[in-house]
C-alpha cells in the first residue's frame, strides 16, 4: 500500500467543524459538540482488485446519548477518470465527509448547510436550520410487458419531511439515470434536489428560498 494515512497531529477544530487527520487501521475517538465520533478503521488499497472493491473505506460510528450511528464512507475508481463515493454523509445536523490529499486522508465534520450535497441513509434524519429530513423506506418495485417478461426495475422512496409539528411523505422512483436527470420537490420554502439514489442511501440538496 503506498497510502499511509495522516500521522497523527492536533485535530483542526473550529466553533462549528473538525478536521480528523486518520491513519490506516482503527483510529481513536473524538468528542465534537454533543457526539462521540469513531473513525473505527480506514482501509486503502493503491490497486484495486475489481470495480466492486473500494480505494478508501472508512467504517464510521457516531455515538450520541445512547443511539448510535454506524456508516461506511467510500471512494471508488470510476471510469473516465472520475471518482464514485459516498460522503458527506447526514447525520442529525451534522455532515461527515473524506478529505483525500494525495496520501493523506482526514474525516471532516461540519454542520449542514443549505445549497451543498449529502447522502442520507435509510433510516436515518438531515436536520438543517428547521427543516428535517428522514429517509424512511423504500419498495423495490417492477413492471411487466403483455407475456409477463419484466421490463423495468425501480424503486419507490418514502421521505418525511418536517418543520415544527408540520410534516409531509414525499415519494419519488429511482432516477433515470440514462437520462440524468435530478429531480426537485417543492415543499412550503423549500426546494429539494434528488441528486442520486440506492437501497442504501439518497444524495440530496436542500435550497431554501427566503422570498417565501
Amino acid at each position: 500500500m503506498s497510502y499511509t494515512g495522516y500521522a497523527q497531529s492536533k485535530n483542526n477544530m473550529t466553533n462549528d467543524s473538525i478536521t480528523i487527520p486518520l491513519k490506516i487501521g482503527k483510529n481513536p475517538s473524538i468528542q465534537f459538540e454533543n457526539i462521540i465520533i469513531e473513525p473505527s478503521n480506514l482501509f486503502i488499497q493503491s490497486t484495486v482488485i475489481n470495480n466492486s472493491s473500494p480505494e478508501i473505506q472508512l467504517e464510521l460510528n457516531v455515538f450520541e446519548n445512547h443511539t448510535e450511528y454506524a456508516t461506511f464512507l467510500w471512494c471508488y475508481d470510476a471510469f473516465n477518470n472520475r471518482k464514485k463515493i459516498n460522503y458527506p454523509k447526514a447525520y442529525q445536523n451534522y455532515s461527515f465527509d473524506l478529505k483525500i490529499d494525495k496520501d493523506l486522508v482526514a474525516l471532516v465534520v461540519n454542520k449542514l448547510d443549505f445549497e451543498k450535497p449529502m447522502f442520507i441513509d435509510l433510516g436515518q434524519t438531515a436536520i438543517i436550520g428547521k427543516l428535517e429530513i428522514l429517509f424512511k423506506d423504500y419498495i423495490s418495485e417492477w413492471s411487466e410487458d403483455i407475456d409477463g417478461n419484466q421490463t423495468d426495475v425501480f424503486n419507490s422512496y418514502h421521505i418525511l419531511l418536517s418543520e415544527g409539528e408540520t410534516q409531509k411523505m414525499v415519494s419519488f422512483n429511482s432516477l433515470n439515470k440514462a437520462e440524468d436527470k435530478g429531480l426537485t420537490i417543492e415543499w412550503k420554502h423549500y426546494n429539494i434536489m434528488v441528486l442520486e439514489d440506492s437501497d442504501k442511501a439518497i444524495k440530496l440538496m436542500v435550497f431554501k428560498n427566503d422570498k417565501q
